[in-house]
């Protein structure tokens, strides 16, 4: 079983210079994610639970945003899940939420959420900031609580 070395952080919208860090650091280490969800009010949520998930057709209630580096066989790809239902691409787009360059959107279901798929398979020009912004904008317009301006985020990367 493989270890992992975590970090936990928050983040401000104002200030994401550590979140772009941590997402470059982890574009350039195959087998590292991070995860990046609001800073929200946790007496607010309301995640539908057990059996009853199952059969909802909807992600969770407040958005988690994950970069997942690229491997030998997979591009690196940002996952955003989230309970907002159908359309969520269309709904970022409206609003301005822009896909950075050199990233696709590949998936927007209602219960799997979103996905982009980096387009080049090396780290190299990897724009953090890009990346960045799509994850804050994206968890801050699908959340349907209040957001405050701060995101806790959590980076895994493989020991040694």
């Amino acid at each position: 079983m493989a270890s992992f070395d975590s970090e936990n952080f928050l983040v401000a919208a104002d200030d994401r210079g550590d979140l772009v860090d941590a997402l470059v650091e982890v574009a350039d280490r195959p087998g590292s994610w991070l995860n990046v969800e609001p800073d929200v009010d946790d007496s607010l949520r309301s995640d539908v639970s057990g059996l009853f998930s199952w059969f909802s057709a909807r992600g969770s209630q407040v958005p988690i945003g994950t970069l997942v580096a690229a491997t030998g066989r997979q591009p690196a790809s940002v996952g955003i899940d989230h309970g907002a239902g159908r359309g969520a691409g269309d709904h970022l787009k409206e609003a301005g939420v822009a896909t950075p360059a050199g990233w696709e959107l590949r998936q927007d279901h209602p219960k799997r959420g979103l996905v982009w798929e980096r387009t080049g398979a090396s780290s190299v020009g990897f724009d953090g900031e890009a990346v960045a912004v799509l994850i804050l904008e994206a968890t801050s317009l699908l959340c349907p609580l209040p957001v405050e301006g701060r995101w806790r985020v959590g980076v895994h990367t493989p020991k040694g």
